[in-house]
């Protein structure tokens, strides 16, 4: 392992030639601060303001066209720490004229700059050139950074993420008026997802209205909106008798209905905004040829294989499937002194969202063989791995996933 990360590093090194102009680049809001060197370490350049506007752009272009012409570089590699989202810009611009741009860890910076300047003191200047310096050695992370289908994936998956959670919210909120309004409910329905809760709450959530509706109209709306019709006239007996004993709160105005209304309609949006989001993904999928080969894994869903491309870009950028794991945050962090061996757990240093949704139920076997020596999250780890190396197979070999390559992977 150590030794295929240290000939990584010598190919990083060995990309960066006589001919390579390194930038560094400190990310903020208003302005970027730029540091320029050579192969060798000699600083070329410190530019402690590009601001992040068209002049700025256009100075920034400038800069580096003025030094590759004064010194002969032929070609631009620019690092920079993948601050919130104003790295985009500036990243996508100097991609569109030509240059490579690159990641650097946040950690890496920290241990650098106080490597440097023994102190963790941060400034902007100092960080673009320890950044520089980062690049020079070759320790960015190897993930490319991606335009295209990959960067939509990667957008689409994030704003699911987002909505995700506001619908969560609504759903908690939804979950206390009831507790105020009809409490009963939830020992009635055994999910908030339940298809008979909701068209009770769409039609008539407040006890009153569940007695104004009668029993006969109350069996048919649960009936019509429930798989389990036969069970549909008991449902709605239970329905009914908590209506008439419930301990929930009286006098019902605007305001409460309002409110109950309020968060049935940011639920329904949402979830409608999720379902056209897994759309969108669907057809971004289909037109990136080799997202068929992930596809064809069982338990592997539109949703999974739009965040795995979506959050690593292309993996043909991808060596060795171990960078993939790296990426991820699966690789194991060790915590060894002398004699005492630590727990090993994994770095967490990658992708959140990868590591959210990167499971396939096909492990399950894999999984329990796992949990036999090994404790149940490094069971789940070990599974996710094997995923992975599943996937980097597919795309190396360009195949679908057989019931063969089945047989094999269980065994």
């Amino acid at each position: 392992m150590h030794k295929r990360n240290d000939n990584r590093q010598v190919e990083k090194r060995q990309r960066i030639t006589n001919k390579t102009l390194i930038v560094g680049m400190d990310i903020g809001c208003e302005f970027n601060a730029m540091c320029l060197m050579n192969k060798e370490g000699t600083v070329l350049g410190r530019y402690p303001k590009i601001y992040n506007s068209r002049k700025g752009f256009d100075y920034f272009h400038a800069i580096i066209e003025t030094t590759k012409k004064k010194y002969g570089f032929t070609d631009v590699l620019i690092g920079m720490e993948p601050t919130g989202n104003y790295w985009r810009k500036i990243a996508f611009f100097a991609m569109e004229k030509g240059c490579e741009a690159r990641f650097i860890r946040t950690t890496a910076l920290k241990h650098q700059r106080e490597l440097d300047e023994s102190s963790s003191a941060k400034n902007d200047m100092r960080d673009a050139y320890t950044i520089t310096n980062i690049v020079r050695e070759g320790k960015y992370i190897d993930a490319i950074i991606e335009d295209g289908a990959f960067r939509q994936l990667r957008t689409l998956a994030h704003t699911r993420e987002r909505i995700c959670r506001s619908n969560t919210g609504s759903k908690h909120a939804l979950k206390g008026v009831l507790e105020d309004y009809f409490p009963e409910l939830k020992s009635i329905f055994w999910s908030m997802k339940a298809r008979g809760l909701w068209a009770l709450l769409e039609q008539c959530p407040f006890p009153e209205d569940v007695l104004s509706m009668g029993m006969d109209r109350l069996t048919k709306l649960i009936a019509k909106s429930t798989k389990r019709r036969a069970k549909a006239n008991e449902k709605a007996r239970q329905v009914y008798q908590a209506a008439q004993s419930s301990v929930g709160l009286r006098n019902i105005g605007k305001a409460d209905r309002y409110r109950v209304a309020s968060y049935l309609s940011d639920i329904r949006h949402s979830e409608s905004q999720l379902k056209e989001i897994e759309l969108q993904m669907k057809a971004i999928l289909e037109n990136i040829p080799f997202a068929r080969y992930i596809l064809s894994i069982p338990g592997i869903g539109v949703l999974t294989c739009a965040v795995f491309l979506g959050e690593i870009g292309n993996p043909y950028n991808f060596k060795d499937p171990k960078q993939i794991v790296k990426y991820a945050g699966y690789d194991p962090k060790e915590h060894d002194s002398g004699q005492r061996t630590g727990r090993r757990i994994i770095s967490k240093k990658g992708r959140w969202l990868l590591r959210k949704y990167l499971y396939s139920p096909f492990f399950t076997e894999y999984y329990g063989n796992k949990q036999k020596t090994m404790k149940k999250k490094e069971a789940l780890c070990a599974v996710v791995i094997k995923l992975i190396k599943v996937i980097a197979a597919l795309l190396r070999d360009r195949r679908m996933f057989t019931e063969t390559g089945r047989l094999k992977m269980a065994a």
